[in-house]
């Protein structure tokens, strides 16, 4: 099995103890948050003070969501609330948060290796959507749901993306 190298830079909390300061200054260098492992284990997230209030920024500017840009087949209302509360049309997320936020409704995740979101990306750009397939079926049925959006061509990470709409369907 080949492993998959993390699109993200990293670092382990022993280099966070002799430098914070190193840290900052790679998560400016590289304009995302450094990944803090402690045994092999994601312990926490280090970004800039910069990059914190922007993404604070971020929330608070980010738009409602609108009837038209969630659509459902019947009988799908309660995950249509739910993907109303936990993604929104028209912002950018990067895919590893979208695909958590995925799987956390009952989908299975799109991921593939260790922080790989490279295959979810190239299916945006093939096809303009990543489709994910809800865990349990409803009623017998098997319920997708079509990410449609496109990559964001503003950000210099490559796995950013901004959210246009959302279909659930039965397949």
């Amino acid at each position: 099995m080949e492993l998959k190298k993390l699109e993200v830079p990293t670092t382990s909390i022993t280099e966070v103890k002799k430098s914070p300061m190193d840290v900052f200054n790679q998560a400016r260098e590289a304009g995302t948050a450094v990944y803090v492992f402690n045994r092999e284990k994601v312990a926490g997230v280090m970004l800039t003070q910069e990059q914190y209030e922007n993404l604070l920024q971020e929330l608070h500017n980010r738009p409602e969501v609108e009837e038209d840009d969630l659509q459902t087949a019947d009988g799908l209302e309660e995950f249509l609330g739910k993907m109303r509360t936990a993604l929104i049309t028209g912002s950018v997320i990067s895919a590893k948060n979208l695909d958590e936020r995925m799987v956390a409704l009952g989908f299975i995740t799109r991921k593939t290796g260790f922080g790989g979101v490279v295959d979810m990306i190239s299916e945006l750009k093939e096809s303009g959507k990543i489709v994910y397939q809800l865990r349990k079926k409803h009623e017998g049925k098997t319920i997708v749901a079509e990410i449609i959006g496109e990559q964001d061509s503003t950000s210099s990470l490559f796995d950013k993306l901004i959210i246009k709409k959302i279909h659930l369907k039965e397949s």
